[in-house]
């Protein structure tokens, strides 16, 4: 039958176990198993003493005495001492024997001596003694003999339990609450149910609704202070009414669809964009895609001139670029043999309407006055040529128009400029 007994030194917080078979362990051996336990090595250079844990003043002096299963000790350490020219140590636990006591010794032989003289008058020629120790008696009459010892000591520790006060649990001042005078939650306390912050949510108005549905409160956790905008309770029940979205499901969301945050402090927030970081990130998409659009026509150009299609090229782009419909020209250069001023006498529609509202409508090649906007003419021809011309470019170099990519695609041919991309979307969302 397996036992315990649990012990602790009186500077550990923690109990220990000890276990052992029968149902109570003597005091020598609860040492030993104590010194091994905690690897305190011989015990040459300190004592150990064991003492009640319910009166801690009483000690366990004689080593002989039992301790019965599930009892509690408390257990101390202290430096070996000389007393009367002997070397008081623990060493005895580890490789001795438990020290009698004189009085014990002393009625143990009377009572010997006693049972002697009466098997001597009965004529039985085995004599018994009351410590079990001679050998007249067999080994399941000592086995016998330990275990009732063990059930009067177990007996005994059941007598002073039963004479023990009870002592109940009484709560302090501080933690008790009455009716009248229900205890406060502690700033930055929320309900997790109604979102309010004035009572606990054992205490929660809606806990007796059937048909209430909880609000999802979200902590602010993970934003900077910075991007977090305060607001009072007034200021939520006017601006924001219920705190909760137009389904009427309750997560924390306002009707323009801004989360309404909690604090660490228990405030009202909610999360403002970061417009810098996000005005940052649009440039450099901008940048990007410009710089690819300008690789772009830059080449187109090139291909063209190698061909000699001059009338590809716009004439008034600073930037050389490929014409793109629709394409005009005025009315009174037509032809390639009235170029005067222009190298080419096709222009852009919007480029053209410009330039004349600029210099008083008058024509940019040849100067002629009144030449007026509804008076172009479309060169759809010049239109399809330069439509083929780019459709057999790209195909055959694999060139691809940036205008007419996401700007996923345009961040591709620049990695630079999406270094912070997926951060800052994260932050606008």
């Amino acid at each position: 039958m397996s036992s315990v007994v649990y012990y602790k030194f009186l500077h550990q917080k923690n109990k220990n176990v000890i276990h052992f078979d029968g149902t109570g362990i003597s005091v020598f051996d609860l040492k030993r198993e104590i010194i091994q336990q905690n690897h305190l090595g011989a015990g040459t250079d300190f004592n150990i003493k064991l003492y009640h844990s319910e009166q801690p003043e009483i000690e366990y002096e004689l080593d002989n005495d039992v301790i019965s299963r599930s009892s509690y000790v408390l257990a101390k350490r202290s430096p070996a001492s000389a007393r009367m020219g002997k070397f008081n140590n623990a060493s005895r636990y580890i490789t001795g024997k438990p020290r009698l006591n004189r009085k014990m010794i002393n009625s143990t032989n009377n009572a010997n001596v006693t049972a002697m003289s009466m098997a001597a008058a009965t004529g039985t020629g085995s004599v018994v003694s009351v410590g079990g120790a001679e050998a007249g008696i067999t080994e399941e009459e000592k086995i016998k003999l330990m275990f009732e010892n063990q059930s009067s000591a177990w007996a005994h520790t059941q007598d002073e339990l039963a004479q023990h006060k009870m002592v109940y649990y009484k709560p302090t001042t501080t933690t008790a609450t009455t009716a009248g005078n229900e205890d406060k939650p502690p700033p930055g306390y929320i309900c997790y149910r109604c979102g309010k912050k004035d009572h606990w949510i054992k205490n929660c108005p809606t806990n007796n609704d059937p048909n209430f549905e909880g609000k999802k409160i979200m902590r602010t956790t993970g934003i900077p202070k910075s991007y977090l905008k305060t607001l009072t309770k007034e200021e939520v029940e006017k601006n924001f009414g219920s705190i909760t979205n137009s389904s009427g499901s309750g997560d924390g969301m306002e009707k323009e669809g801004n989360a309404v945050l909690i604090t660490d402090e228990g405030e009202y927030a909610i999360a403002l964009a970061d417009s810098k970081t996000w005005m940052s990130y649009q440039e450099k998409l901008q940048n990007a895609a410009m710089k690819s659009k300008q690789e772009y026509d830059s080449r187109l150009v090139g291909l063209a001139q190698q061909e000699n299609k001059w009338e590809f090229i716009d004439p008034l782009s600073q930037t050389k670029r490929v014409l793109q419909p629709p394409i005009y020209m005025t009315p009174c250069c037509t032809d390639a043999s009235k170029l005067k001023a222009m190298k080419n006498f096709n222009y852009n529609q919007e480029g053209l309407e410009t330039l004349l509202i600029e210099n008083d409508f008058h024509c940019p090649n040849c100067n002629k006055e009144d030449i007026y906007i509804d008076s172009l003419v479309r060169n759809e021809e010049l239109e399809n040529k330069i439509n083929q011309f780019v459709e057999s470019k790209e195909k055959e170099l694999g060139l691809k128009d940036p205008s007419k990519r996401s700007f996923k695609d345009v961040l591709g041919n620049d990695p630079t400029a999406a270094d912070d991309g997926p951060d800052v979307k994260k932050q606008k969302l």
